[in-house]
């Protein structure tokens, strides 16, 4: 009998597919351990997010369903134990699980992990072997940070703050112990690496802060798209002042980059130690992004639940694996709802129930044709934008601004954050709004979505066509929830 193989998966936060370098966006992105990671199998270079922020995504990535079908929609709801996903699949399979750094997807995930397990009376939730914060692993990070934190520290680096900054540092080297102290030899592995980078706020240490010469940089867009649609103005308005300087948005802009390579530096840890290991030839490896960032790009930052623009929809997705094929660039389209079932495949483990996306294997052998367009959807219904709070108005003054400008935009314009949904082809892409104020682009002619079409008479038959799209997807994703045991006309 073959020893089954291992699975890991290296995913950062925020990185937008136009900023890996092999994807060829941006002359001063620096990737070159994502790049050679890509080199060795398959770089999807049109891969899609299903939602436009963090754990609904990553919700998509391990169900294989949209979010929507289930009613995940902001970063407080988790998935509970029971529902079938991924990582409940490999758990039952036999698979020793890790999990280092900050968990967005699965609730009670790091407190199942012992016995008895530390859970409330009625709790249930997913055990996993090892974590940042079991004994071992917590004592890495404690070194880590305190060795970090010991160093200089310089008050003139802009966007800086202590901490955090250092977490991911900490995360790779607890991947780099278990690859190198705790594979088991007679027994499968499935490693989850949740890197925080390159989120905001936009901060990173030399040498990378510097890495980026201002003056040369080449910028994202800085202007709003004509007949841009009111979310994007709001934000704006309320999060940025209104007017922003052209420097600050280069800035921002150039610490995110750094922040780019500093993680990258961090993956070619691990990937580094997959090799020291032997591991390549029994070990799938996916490294991908839940989501991107505007960082600037039209004026703005972060990411927003009802945008779509590529900046946030389209990231980066690497799949290396015995079965696939070598230093290929698939250009087709895919979106985060395919990760699951194509990982089943690819580990000879079983499809677990509810999954809407599709194996990607037999497009990426060449066996049938990829996806017409790819789907997301983002934002909340009326009734819970009636009831949005301010979570931070009891913090101290000082950091209220920093930190609420996203809250105040929702909390002054509630309708900023109506439900929406997005469909992308190769050439296309509709956005359709509960409230309206709808967005249609030809990307043929304007890549960066710069000119909102949607009312041109000129594109009425591409507007139909998307229309009916969005229609079909929204009928056949509709929730099963609750399942029917018994099933009769």
């Amino acid at each position: 009998m073959s020893v089954r193989r291992n699975l890991i998966i290296v995913t950062v936060d925020e990185m937008r597919g136009d900023c890996l370098g092999v994807n060829g966006g941006w002359p001063d992105v620096s990737t070159p351990h994502m790049d050679a990671l890509a080199r060795r199998g398959v770089n999807l270079t049109r891969h899609f997010t299903t939602f436009p922020k963090c754990v609904p995504a990553r919700i998509s990535l391990t169900t294989g369903r949209y979010s929507h079908t289930d009613g995940y929609r902001n970063i407080f709801q988790h998935l509970p134990a029971g529902q079938p996903d991924l990582l409940s699949t490999l758990i039952e399979s036999g698979y020793k699980t890790a999990l280092f750094g900050k968990n967005h997807c699965w609730e009670n995930v790091l407190e199942a992990t012992h016995t008895p397990p530390e859970l409330a009376p009625g709790q249930t939730g997913h055990r996993l072997d090892e974590h940042s914060w079991t004994n071992g692993y917590k004592k890495i990070y404690d070194r880590v940070m305190s060795e970090k934190e010991a160093g200089p520290q310089p008050e003139s680096e802009a966007y800086v703050r202590r901490n955090r900054k250092y977490q991911d540092e900490a995360f790779a080297e607890q991947a780099v112990h278990f690859l190198r102290e705790d594979v088991d030899p007679d027994r499968p592995f499935y490693l989850h690496v949740n890197f925080n980078a390159p989120h905001p706020r936009y901060e990173v240490e030399e040498p990378w802060y510097s890495r980026v010469n201002r003056d040369t940089l080449k910028p994202f867009p800085h202007d709003l798209p004509l007949n841009a649609p009111l979310s994007m103005k709001y934000q704006r308005k309320i999060r940025l002042g209104g007017a922003v300087s052209g420097e600050t948005l280069r800035e921002v802009q150039a610490v995110y980059f750094g922040m780019i390579a500093k993680v990258d530096q961090l993956c070619g840890r691990i990937f580094n130690e997959i090799e020291a290991k032997g591991l390549w030839d029994n070990t799938v490896v996916v490294f991908l992004s839940d989501h991107g960032d505007f960082a600037g790009q039209y004026g703005l930052w972060e990411k927003w639940d009802t945008s779509f623009n590529d900046c946030l929809t389209r990231v980066p997705m690497v799949m290396v694996a015995p079965d696939l094929p070598v230093g290929i660039d698939f250009m087709g389209l895919s979106d985060h709802t395919d990760v699951a079932p194509t990982l089943c495949d690819l580990l000879g483990v079983p499809r677990f129930a509810g999954i809407q996306g599709k194996s990607l294997l037999p497009v990426l052998r060449g066996e049938r044709s990829g996806r017409g367009a790819v789907f997301a959807n983002g934002g909340h219904e009326k009734e819970s934008r009636k009831r949005v709070i301010d979570p931070f108005k009891d913090e101290d003054p000082a950091l209220v601004h920093i930190r609420s400008d996203k809250q105040q935009t929702y909390l002054r314009y509630p309708d900023s954050m109506a439900r929406a949904k997005m469909v992308r082809t190769q050439t296309h892409k509709l956005v359709y709004r509960e409230t309206g104020d709808h967005e249609l682009y030809d990307l043929t002619f304007d890549p960066h979505e710069m000119h909102n079409r949607f009312g041109d008479p000129a594109l009425r038959d591409v507007r139909e066509a998307l229309l009916m799209k969005l229609l079909d997807w929204g009928i056949r994703t509709d929730t099963e929830y609750p399942r029917q045991t018994v099933v009769s006309a």
